[in-house]
């Protein structure tokens, strides 16, 4: 068992780890011209000139993870987590932002201009990235009760994506990685609070590699096929006694640094299913689990550290 802090820790800086360990390979829907390309991908790589991200270097954020460090500049500037100072800060980050906008941002950002509150100008977008996003809120209140914890979580996703599909995927994570970081066994956990309709796609493609049941599943950004997608890699790599592994030998570093390496080898939305794949994770294995060499290169190591301080 790893102590309150390790898993706290590992939560965050899993969360951040996994999205950058995607970056390089983010949006490629071909498994096959992916690997052909970077081979079996265990560093960062930069995505290139030709991908969605032309300017990021390797070891950076993607889009979401940008916004997730927002969340924790916010949170540690607030001393508290206040969605208004969240959502001005958030704004005025876009108009001198070089790299990709997803959609949902840019609804967000019509509807301000539009003369919406900052607290109402939502998208109604079922994506992934807004509930994924949340590890710093997490981390910054570990130690207040799981109803707090939850409730933040919620509402820094409605800020951006207010669907039902995405408040779902935000009580889960949340609930899920605080009931880790206290100690809940993971496998179980998952399996009690999971949406059952996901759970049950996941369960259903337990028996495969993890490229073809992501493909199975769907790589797309949307929660229905992401979610259930984290869920699968969650249940696959989530300790030794896991169900469907047979690397029985490998260590505990080994199997989060394999889950992170699936997960951006299965192509598609990896960046999004990646922060909330090494946020819950992170949280099961703790920081001593993350590859030294990932932790050594990820360009904001010492910004998302400072949320643990």
């Amino acid at each position: 068992m790893v102590d309150f802090e390790n898993r706290r820790a590992g939560m965050l800086l899993g969360s951040f780890v996994c999205e950058s360990l995607s970056l390089g390979v983010h949006w490629v829907y071909d498994p096959e011209l992916l690997a052909k390309k970077f081979g079996y991908v265990s560093r960062y790589y930069a995505p290139g000139a030709d991908s969605y991200h032309p300017l990021k270097i390797a070891g950076d954020q993607g889009h979401v993870g940008d916004q997730a460090l927002i969340l924790a500049d916010s949170l540690k500037q607030q001393g508290a987590w206040d969605p208004t100072a969240f959502m001005s800060m958030w704004a005025k980050s876009w108009p001198s932002y070089g790299d990709y906008i997803d959609r949902a941002t840019k609804t967000v950002l019509a509807n301000l201009q539009d003369g919406a509150d900052q607290l109402q100008a939502a998208s109604d977008s079922d994506e992934l990235a807004g509930p994924a996003r949340i590890a710093p809120v997490l981390a910054f209140l570990a130690s207040g009760s799981q109803e707090q914890v939850i409730d933040a979580a919620v509402a820094q996703t409605r800020l951006t994506h207010a669907s039902k599909e995405a408040e779902e995927a935000a009580i889960f994570l949340a609930k899920t990685s605080y009931r880790i970081l206290y100690g809940a066994n993971l496998k179980s956990t998952v399996r009690e609070l999971a949406p059952a309709w996901a759970l049950q796609i996941a369960d259903a493609q337990l028996g495969n590699e993890s490229v073809e049941a992501i493909g199975n599943i769907g790589r797309a950004c949307p929660i229905k096929a992401a979610l259930p997608a984290v869920i699968y890699l969650i249940l696959k790599f989530g300790g030794h006694s896991s169900e469907g592994m047979s690397e029985k030998g490998i260590s505990e570093q080994g199997m989060f640094e394999k889950a992170l390496s699936e997960n951006a080898m299965a192509g598609g939305d990896n960046c999004a299913r990646g922060l909330a794949l090494g946020l819950v994770l992170g949280a099961h294995y703790g920081v001593g689990a993350i590859p030294k060499h990932l932790l050594a290169n990820l360009t904001n190591r010492s910004r998302i550290e400072a949320m643990l301080v």
